[in-house]
């Protein structure tokens, strides 16, 4: 399978207490979704192959 090289972006800590791990969304995706500061994210993840995975981000509707 061809693989497309896309935005890349660092992983960091999201704090000492925690295993989660922080990164940035790349600007030309924020753009693709119009997504803004505060939406929520669902985040779904599909293994194809050893070392390859799908991830579907999903933007959540805004609840009031």
């Amino acid at each position: 399978m061809a693989r497309n090289r896309g935005d890349r972006t660092k992983l960091v800590s999201a704090g000492i207490k925690t295993d989660s791990l922080r990164t940035t969304v790349p600007g030309s995706i924020v753009r693709q979704m119009k997504l803004n500061a505060g939406d929520q994210l669902e985040w779904q993840i599909e293994s194809l192959d050893p070392g390859i995975v799908k991830v579907l981000i999903v933007r959540l509707e805004k609840t009031h």
